[in-house]
């Protein structure tokens, strides 16, 4: 059990690195940087809590939001489940960034719903990929 814990933190601190790299309005920052558009190198333990925390919301929230909206998602043929990803993101950034974790996630783009959507799109075809490497 611990296994499949660490297992998930280190596939969700690499999930949340690969949407920091081709994502440019979501950005890790460091304590001292101040604005996203450089993309300064976060530190490792930015994207190691950022992935302990997406777990903890993959753990108990998701669940919860997958059962209350299944009549949606069922009319969506799935395609809601992007939107669902999407909250749980910004429910991450706003968690790491209130409790003040360290690092900050600093979130751009005029509608900020769109980066969002577009960072659960990269994180979920990073996950589909990393699920069937292991599986593999």
């Amino acid at each position: 059990m611990i296994r499949k814990l660490v297992l998930h933190i280190i596939a969700n601190s690499a999930g949340l690195y690969v949407v920091d790299y081709f994502i440019k309005n979501f950005c890790f920052l460091a304590e001292t940087a101040d604005l996203c558009p450089e993309k300064p190198e976060a530190p490792i333990l930015a994207f190691v809590i950022g992935g302990f925390v997406l777990g903890l919301l993959n753990t108990f929230i998701k669940p919860l939001l997958k059962l209350v909206s299944l009549p949606i998602t069922f009319l969506t043929a799935g395609l809601f489940m992007f939107i669902i990803n999407g909250f749980l993101l910004s429910l991450l950034v706003w968690l790491v960034n209130t409790l003040d974790l360290g690092p900050k996630i600093l979130v751009l783009g005029d509608p900020a719903w769109a980066t969002y959507i577009y960072a659960a799109i990269v994180l979920g075809i990073f996950n589909i990929f990393t699920h069937w490497l292991v599986k593999k």
